[in-house]
């Protein structure tokens, strides 16, 4: 093969810069999402939603609030008391303050929803895992509890496979 030219070389550098070039300023400007890493808690792998921040993190409870809400918050606690039930607890709430009870929607998971009537929007949901004496609780807006569904459903799925007391 012919060997190239000064001009052909430089041509072919120049080129190869430019090709480089635009490559890693395509890179440069996507952003890039990351998932915020899973958080081991007393043996449970908690995945906030990016969402969600962890605020409070202590041996027996975890507080985890909503970045949009701020209102909204979902504590995580061990070794209740277990000997009532949250459709106790939300009832003996209600005639106290007001409110109106409900059962939770998801019939697998043993919780109540009470509903305070106030110029805001506001409920309380509590929510337990028996084998794992994991209580969940919720306090915010009713249109801010969808963003923690689903930790809430994971949290109890993973109590529930555990069945052990920690």
């Amino acid at each position: 093969m012919k060997s190239l030219s000064k001009l052909q070389k430089a041509l072919l550098i120049l080129g190869g810069i430019l090709v480089a070039t635009s490559l890693l300023m395509s890179f440069q400007n996507t952003p890039i999402s990351t998932p915020p890493p899973d958080i081991i808690w007393n043996e449970f792998s908690i995945a906030p939603h990016p969402e969600i921040d962890i605020t409070e993190i202590h041996v027996d409870s975890i507080v985890l609030v909503s970045k949009l809400e701020p209102q909204a918050r979902l504590t995580i606690s061990k070794n209740g008391n277990f000997g009532t039930t949250p459709e106790d607890i939300v009832k003996a709430l209600c005639r106290n303050d007001h409110c109106t009870y409900a059962a939770y929607e998801d019939e697998i998971i043993e919780g109540a929803i009470a509903r305070f009537q106030s110029h805001s929007d506001l409920q309380l949901v509590l929510i337990r895992s028996q084998k794992q004496q994991v209580w969940m609780e919720y306090k915010g807006p009713t249109a801010a509890f969808a963003s923690f569904e689903q930790l809430i459903s994971e949290l109890h799925r993973q109590a529930e496979l555990n069945n052990h007391v920690i």
